[in-house]
């Protein structure tokens, strides 16, 4: 018998604009070749193959409901085979959002609901109402007093962070995101199925281009060096604008609600329940300017996915003045500030520096095989480097406990500190090599919800 829930719900007709787009959108090059065989030839029956998508979104729209029970999500779906889901409120963990200029036009917002079950979300509702998604929110998370739309709530509560343009910016710019985008439209050009007409178009000029750039000096060649590097870093400064502008964070009980995006807006909500592990990284260039990211790791799903900006990074880029009061507001049980770190084993600089004596050198044999004072050079070199990173990094790492979390730091020219508290600790690992037992250490390792495939791990070595 299944228990009483209010009157289904359908999601907002707009549903088949958004799901029509998204799936020409994934099947583009598909869509491309069928409209351009269409136009250069008189067999017009071929755009029928067009209708499968939008049979698809039609049906999608006409079957799914969803509806309120007392203390779970029921959502049906399917025409032919239907499938019934109850979601209890209990273990939905984050409820993320994503507006477009085209959402925020026709006053709707896309929904994704996820729980501690795996990387993919539980539910996605393409598209709903502002309304319905504060009734969502106040089923999921607790009555609130005022029923408010999204974009209400946000004007309405003051943001303990935001990062300026300047800092958005100086994110792209550290991010080096230009390159791979200009990789990833090469790569999408190539596929398209006119690319080998552009190819044969184009071939002459790009003859005399090539000719007339062999005979360019190096003074010619550095200037244009320097103006591709500064294409690519106005590329990353630009995606960055994109993603994180008017990045904030804002805290709404126990749930906190970051949101991003200068044309689409991406809103995800954290509640205490879910944040499993904090990290704070400063990469080498970070720590020369004095910046530092943070990143939670969350039980529903991956906080490294690309496709959720605002989830992959709690904290993209702020002043390392600023840490100690953001990690309060995020994670006030475990204060940083009186935590008394612990060394590791004190052999792990001599472990450190043997295994890393050991690679330097195989590469000083390279240079002895070339000559020989070039080999006792490298070799001398070697022992020096391997020394002092094994001093640096061995000096770095530690471990505390506090009265509710264990915290590690670890880093070499970067740093990098998590903090885990004990109830979101699923399992303890203790790894011991025949070099580990041989001088009484081991490598500790803590599972937590997500952490699965995520390189956000705690993992303390020579303990």
């Amino acid at each position: 018998m299944e228990p009483e829930s209010d009157g289904a719900r359908r999601l907002h007709p707009a549903t088949l604009l958004f799901d029509v787009g998204r799936r020409f959108a994934s099947l583009a090059l598909w869509s491309v070749t069928v409209v351009l065989f269409a136009a250069s030839s008189e067999e017009r029956w071929v755009l029928l193959f067009l209708l499968p998508p939008l049979i698809e979104a039609l049906i999608r729209y006409a079957s799914f409901r969803y509806a309120f029970g007392a203390d779970q999500l029921v959502i049906r779906s399917g025409l032919f085979v239907r499938g019934v889901r109850h979601v209890p409120y209990a273990r939905i963990q984050n409820i993320d959002t994503a507006q477009g200029p085209l959402h925020r036009l026709l006053g709707v917002v896309e929904v994704r609901l996820e729980t501690a079950a795996g990387k993919e979300p539980e539910a996605v509702f393409r598209v709903i109402t502002s309304a319905q998604l504060a009734e969502l929110r106040a089923r999921v998370f607790g009555p609130v007093a005022e029923a408010r739309t999204a974009d209400e709530a946000f004007e309405r509560e003051a943001p303990f962070f935001r990062m300026s343009v300047g800092a958005v910016l100086l994110f792209g710019l550290l991010s080096q995101r230009g390159l791979v985008l200009l990789i990833g439209a090469l790569a999408a050009l190539r596929e398209l199925p006119f690319w080998e007409r552009l190819e044969q178009r184009f071939d002459p000029q790009a003859e005399r281009l090539s000719d007339g750039l062999g005979s360019l000096g190096a003074g010619a060649w550095v200037a244009l060096a320097l103006l591709a590097i500064l294409v690519l870093q106005l590329g990353s400064m630009l995606w960055a604008l994109l993603t994180l502008h008017g990045f904030r964070i804002e805290r709404r009980g126990e749930d906190l609600r970051t949101t991003c995006g200068l044309l689409t807006r991406q809103t995800a909500s954290l509640h205490a329940r879910a944040r499993s592990l904090l990290a704070v990284r400063e990469s080498l260039v970070q720590r020369w300017i004095g910046r530092a990211s943070v990143r939670a790791l969350s039980a529903g799903g991956d906080s490294t996915q690309a496709s959720q900006i605002a989830r992959k990074w709690l904290v993209p880029l702020c002043r390392r003045a600023q840490l100690p009061a953001i990690l309060r507001e995020v994670q006030p049980e475990a204060p940083l500030e009186a935590v008394a770190w612990r060394p590791v084993h004190p052999r792990a600089r001599r472990r450190l520096f043997v295994k890393w004596a050991f690679v330097l050198e195989l590469l000083a044999l390279l240079g002895w095989l070339q000559s020989t004072w070039l080999g006792l050079v490298a070799a001398l070199a070697g022992f020096v480097l391997a020394f002092a990173c094994a001093r640096l990094r061995a000096r770095q790492l530690g471990w505390a406990l506090g009265e509710r979390a264990v915290f590690l730091r670890d880093g070499l020219f970067g740093r990098r500190l998590c903090c885990v508290r004990f109830e979101k600790i699923q399992s303890i690992q203790l790894v011991r090599t025949p070099l580990d037992r041989r001088a009484r250490m081991a490598r500790l390792t803590l599972d937590t919800a997500g952490a699965a495939g995520s390189e956000l791990r705690f993992e303390l070595p020579f303990l």
